[in-house]
């Protein structure tokens, strides 16, 4: 399938997007030791993390109830603002306290992206295949982000410049973005009076109205889907709040290599998305199904495998089990997700179900972060993985058994039409 220029714009904003979003968490470990703000940085690292993810929780809900009626590039561009601004003050404060709240607005901005680009992609396409062609190809951008962001990030480090300097070159780039949201904003503008006109003015008889979470809520294939969304959510934060943490304090590797392989960790990600969600897209329903289960059989086992240690594992199988880890997971986390609030929300409504799936996982990401954050205090990473591994197997059960429902329930309206 070609992609148009608006999957392109996509794309680009949701990579800038996520290269900001791993920017304050790549350079974590420096912050920590920086002469002036590192020992009560240290101290505050845990409650700082447990406010992001309840500034994402809240985020997410403002974004179910806001980006459907804003429209997907009102959203973006309005994140691309918030961006400049949090980018700018955590590069000049001397202050933690304010150095913190510049990381929970910087993650409020991440936090209402995913959804947009949704609404977006939603709004544009009317082909399944369509939708979820382009659904794929801007996830990617997301783990190509976060990859990017964190090897770029790693090596500005290891050249020796301090994290305020590695910080900078952001800002060109956010600039650039919310200028690009803008030109297509305005295009959209444009385009929509002229569409109006040539339909009428006369809403479509058969457009179905806006749908509502509540009814979706006493599904059981809602909570099939809603419960792996939810614990997988864990694997974001661990590959971008712990695997550099893991790296150095664990495995002994620098700061720089540290938030470098993180992003060699994240790589994996691209690969699940790109190369096997492009084998995904080709699959009929069913090996759709086999296809997920046994990536989330591997996300189980791999960080059980983890768990073993450096005693074990050496200093360098880590780097690749990792890679397998983040090629495993991805799929799962994007496309079925994706696929189900697409289908389920339409047009009207895909950021109000994609929003509360990802409001879910942020509500366990706050009650996971603070528990993590102490156990990677002390070093204990085994407890850690093991916890992910138990999220892997949960997912295993769920999500697979809920695409199958949805497949035989699908086929069943087919034959009797």
């Amino acid at each position: 399938m070609a992609i148009d220029s608006t999957a392109w714009l996509l794309f680009v904003a949701v990579l800038g997007n996520q290269m900001g979003r791993v920017m304050i968490p790549a350079i974590k470990t420096s912050v920590q030791v920086d002469a002036t703000m590192g020992a009560e940085f240290q101290e505050k690292v845990g409650i700082f993390l447990s406010g992001v993810s309840i500034v994402c929780l809240a985020g997410k809900l403002l974004g179910a109830a806001v980006t459907d009626k804003l429209g997907g590039w009102l959203v973006l561009s309005l994140v691309f603002v918030i961006w400049l601004i949090a980018t700018l003050g955590a590069m000049v404060s001397t202050s933690v306290d304010v150095f913190g709240y510049m990381w929970l607005l910087n993650s409020f901005a991440y936090t209402i992206t995913w959804g947009a680009a949704l609404q977006v992609i939603g709004a544009t396409y009317t082909d399944p295949v369509q939708k979820s062609a382009n659904l794929t190809f801007t996830a990617s951008a997301s783990r190509f982000g976060a990859t990017i962001g964190n090897i770029v990030f790693g090596q500005l480090l290891s050249a020796g410049l301090s994290w305020r300097e590695v910080m900078t070159p952001m800002l060109p780039v956010q600039a650039g973005l919310l200028l690009l949201c803008l030109y297509n904003l305005a295009a959209g503008n444009k385009a929509a009076p002229a569409a109006a006109t040539k339909a009428g003015g006369k809403k479509k008889a058969d457009e179905a109205p806006p749908p509502s979470a509540l009814s979706a809520f006493v599904t059981l294939d809602f909570w099939l889907m809603l419960l792996p969304k939810t614990v997988l959510f864990t694997y974001t934060q661990f590959f971008m709040n712990y695997i550099p943490q893991l790296f150095n304090t664990v495995y002994g590797y620098d700061h720089g290599m540290s938030a470098t392989l993180g992003g060699v960790a994240q790589g994996g990600s691209i690969i699940g998305l790109l190369v096997v969600g492009d084998y995904y897209k080709s699959l009929a329903p069913s090996s759709k199904v086999k296809l997920v289960f046994v990536e989330l059989v591997t996300c189980a086992v791999t960080p059980c495998i983890l768990s073993l240690g450096p005693a074990v594992l050496g200093q360098y199988a880590v780097v690749p089990l990792t890679v397998v880890w983040g090629l495993a997971y991805a799929l799962p986390f994007y496309n079925p997700p994706g696929e189900f609030a697409m289908a389920v929300g339409g047009k009207s409504g895909t950021a109000l179900f994609t929003n509360v799936f990802d409001a879910a996982g942020f509500g366990m990401s706050a009650l996971w972060n603070p528990w993590a954050s102490a156990l990677a205090k002390t070093g204990d990473f085994r407890t850690i993985l093991l916890s992910q591994a138990a999220f892997g197997a949960l997912s295993m059960l769920t999500m697979p058994l809920c695409m199958h429902r949805l497949n035989t329930k699908a086929a069943a309206v087919k034959k009797a039409d």
